[in-house]
């Protein structure tokens, strides 16, 4: 699997402090950006006055190697919805590792121990997304709250999402996209950033975190 992922996201980039590239789009966007140290070594983290936050350090996923990027927020949806999204290509990426891990292991159920989005690949039905061609086309959607699902994904989420897959969420980009115990969380490879990507994820990000409040709001 780490094989196939590596040429899906090429080659590493020779070392360099990516604290720069995130410290320069954070100032562009009038974010708070900080360091923060911990037994790792420590990272970065930028806050928003939307509250969301991105934080960069150590992968916390098998399947992104060396630094992770994620975008995070308290959505106020209940804690039991579950959802992820990921692009069709990285989805059978994923969902291969699992077969892999279930047959290897001759187990008689799903492994704990796998990352809870993976597990979620064979658990979770697919929320259908024949209304919005270009998403259904290059996107798989899952969740164990259809309606939570259908409510997020009004005409201008659509668009948003749309634009995106037709311009920078390209099949070779590694990112996920869930929600969990009421937290919504887009993970990416932490290396190489680029502020013209950050300013794009961090918009997308954006439009996501409103949306999912609104929809908690209602109480859908």
């Amino acid at each position: 699997m780490f094989a196939s992922l590596k040429r899906l996201i090429g080659s590493a980039p020779a070392a360099r402090d990516e604290g720069q590239v995130l410290g320069a789009w954070a100032k562009s966007e009038g974010f708070t950006f900080k360091r923060v140290k911990d037994k790792t070594g420590g990272g970065y983290v930028v806050e928003t006055k939307e509250g969301w936050r991105v934080e960069w350090g150590g992968s916390q996923r098998s399947y992104i190697s060396g630094q992770e990027l994620r975008f995070r927020c308290d959505t106020g949806l209940p804690g039991d919805v579950q959802m992820v999204m990921v692009s069709r290509v990285l989805a059978q990426l994923l969902e291969s590792e699992v077969f892999s891990s279930f047959t290897n292991a001759m187990q008689t159920q799903i492994d704990n121990s796998l990352p809870d989005e993976m597990r979620w690949l064979a658990m979770h039905p697919k929320v259908s997304l024949n209304a919005a061609a270009v998403l259904a086309k290059r996107f798989v959607l899952l969740a164990n709250a259809e309606g939570v699902a259908q409510a997020w994904l009004n005409p201008e989420m659509v668009m948003a999402l749309e634009e995106a897959a037709t311009t920078w969420w390209t099949d070779s980009l590694l990112l996920v996209l869930t929600v969990n115990r009421g937290m919504l969380t887009v993970r990416m490879p932490g290396e190489p950033l680029e502020v013209g990507q950050l300013h794009m994820v961090g918009e997308l990000f954006a439009r996501i975190a409103r949306r999912m409040r609104d929809v908690a709001l209602a109480g859908v």
